[in-house]
């Protein structure tokens, strides 16, 4: 940064009230030594929001500062300019009107950029300003699913009454190609759902990578209603109900590779939302020495499934990656000299070592009545997806007790609350202290990206929040800046947080006295079980995950 930039930025810190004279000096001590910028290093050290940052640049070069946030962006409006410019200057066409392009700009001085989209646009181009991680990460938005918006263009000319037509099952229609590369492209970002919401004026779609939803370019909203019977067709859904809820899935092949999507329509105000939930085949690359764990818990978990009979349950909110940890574990037991049959809703993974039982209300086939149909076909190993009922509960107790492994996940904020959980549901405290043998808590969170991670400081209130003291840091925590790998995000991918409560004479001997929870807590504590947060802490003295997410995922568990 030139001097007389950098004497006004520090002008504007300090006439502004922004920061203390001692805070700048440690800042300008900082970035000299770090070679960094001191924009760069106010945003790190928590002194500045990187929005604020934006503010000020924006006045010192004297264009507006752009929000992003503030703004709906037209993301059709990257046929404008071709990606690889507007990645090379950093810039997008916002939206154009009464003839002019409002072009946003990581570096508005940039007159060449600025003269390329005046001269592609034949439009007059106002610049505005807006931070390089705000900018590109619209850019990744807006190129992402560029080539399903050309099929969208040739296929919105003809109107609606075409569109509608072409929902037909012809792949030679351009109806067809846009479901079908939109399905494409959320496999390729490994999203987990497709969300398409039709809107007064626009249609919306995003996908949930990572736990998190991103908004992707959208064909034009007359095309809506042909995507939605296409999407019926392929789930053999009734096309011509639209004022009701329909459910429904079907197989999907891109390369070698074949996805299982359930699919669910949802009559809205603008019309069906569809929420396609994107199930990978992903069996042959689980292992539990990927899920995560440490080592420790990691060989104790293992002994435990080793176990001829009992029950071991894993605990979480739903999309904590419960039936990962289940199939991981199967995997690892499973053998031709065991019989294993798992009874699921829905059955999530293909393991060709597991027979596989999918529920069915309208067939009577529920969890209870489907597992006492399995303890009829000599198991070994049950796997059950959910103990959602008493029923199910007190059948997966006798099927412990009987010689069985059974295996199932439960909805509890921690492990130890899965005591508790039986006991409401009317077990015995005898017989939970003669089956259980152990629970697994955990939770997802993201995982730094590692192509642009930095070193962090995170605020004194996110270091409190996992149980850390803000002036006693004995490690360098990490962040992800942002970058074309991590679509601006920072994170890349998850990794799971756990604890493991193994159930022994003493614990037992708690459950039938009929303790509270929290005093079975506190003992667990007192003998050194590690909870959530601190395999949070772990994780961020590995530098795998930021405080932020540790705080977000593990900070309403109990246990601490």
């Amino acid at each position: 940064m030139p001097v007389e930039a950098l004497d006004e930025l520090q002008d504007q810190l300090l006439q502004l009230g922004l920061v203390s004279s001692e805070q700048l000096a440690s800042a300008r001590s900082k970035a000299h030594a770090e070679g960094r910028s001191l924009e760069e290093t106010l945003v790190q050290m928590h002194l500045l929001l990187e929005s604020q940052a934006a503010m000020l640049r924006a006045a010192r070069l004297g264009v507006p500062f752009c929000g992003l946030g503030d703004y709906v962006a037209n993301l059709q409006n990257a046929q404008l300019v071709p990606e690889e410019v507007a990645r090379r200057h950093v810039m997008f066409p916002l939206f154009v009107l009464d003839g002019i392009v409002t072009l946003v700009m990581a570096d508005p001085s940039d007159i060449n950029g600025v003269d390329q989209v005046r001269r592609r646009t034949r439009l007059e181009v106002e610049p505005v300003f807006a931070s390089a991680s705000d900018v590109m990460a619209l850019i990744e938005r807006a190129y992402g699913a560029h080539k399903y918006l050309e099929l969208a263009e040739s296929a919105a000319g003809g109107g609606e009454d075409s569109a509608e037509e072409a929902a037909a099952d012809d792949a030679s229609r351009p109806v067809i190609k846009i479901v079908d590369n939109l399905v494409n492209e959320a496999v390729h970002q490994g999203a987990s759902d497709i969300h398409i919401e039709p809107q007064d004026k626009q249609l919306r779609v995003r996908v949930r990578v990572d736990g998190v939803l991103r908004e992707i370019a959208a064909p034009p909203l007359p095309l809506h209603r042909a995507m939605v019977s296409r999407i019926k067709i392929l789930a053999r859904m009734d096309i011509a109900q639209t004022r009701r809820p329909q459910d429904g899935s079907f197989h999907h092949r891109r390369g070698q590779r074949e996805v299982v999507i359930r699919v669910s329509i949802l009559p809205s105000l603008y019309g069906e939302a569809v929420v396609l939930r994107l199930l990978r085949n992903e069996s042959e690359t689980i292992s539990l020495a990927g899920l995560g764990m440490n080592e420790a818990a990691l060989e104790r978990f293992r002994a435990q499934i080793a176990n001829p009979h009992g029950i071991l349950l894993v605990s979480g909110p739903t999309g904590s990656g419960k039936s990962t940890t289940l199939y991981a574990a199967l995997k690892e037991i499973a053998s031709p000299a065991k019989n294993v049959i798992a009874i699921e809703d829905p059955v999530e993974y293909r393991q060709p070592a597991v027979r596989q039982v999918q529920v069915n209300p309208e067939a009577n086939l529920t969890f209870a009545s489907g597992l006492r149909s399995i303890l009829r076909q000599d198991p070994d190993v049950i796997m059950i997806g959910e103990i959602r009922d008493a029923e199910t509960a007190e059948i997966a107790v006798q099927s412990a007790l009987t010689g069985h492994l059974v295996l199932s996940t439960v909805h509890t904020n921690d492990a130890i609350s899965s005591v508790v959980r039986l006991r409401d549901m009317g077990i015995a405290p005898y017989l939970i202290s003669s089956s259980l043998l152990a629970v697994v808590a955990q939770r997802l969170c993201r995982r730094i990206c590692p192509e642009c991670a930095v070193p962090d400081a995170p605020p004194a209130h996110l270091v409190r929040a996992v149980g850390l003291d803000p002036g006693a840091l004995d490690f360098t925590p990490k962040r992800g800046r942002g970058c074309r790998r991590c679509v601006g995000a920072g994170y890349v991918g998850r990794l799971g947080l756990y604890e493991l409560f193994e159930m022994n004479d003493r614990y037992s001997e708690m459950v039938v006295r009929g303790e509270p929870s929290e005093v079975i807590r506190a003992t667990a504590r007192a003998d050194g079980m590690q909870f959530l947060r601190q395999d949070g802490v772990e994780k961020l003295r590995a530098g795998l995950t930021t405080f932020e997410e540790v705080a977000r995922v593990a900070g309403t568990a109990c246990g601490e």
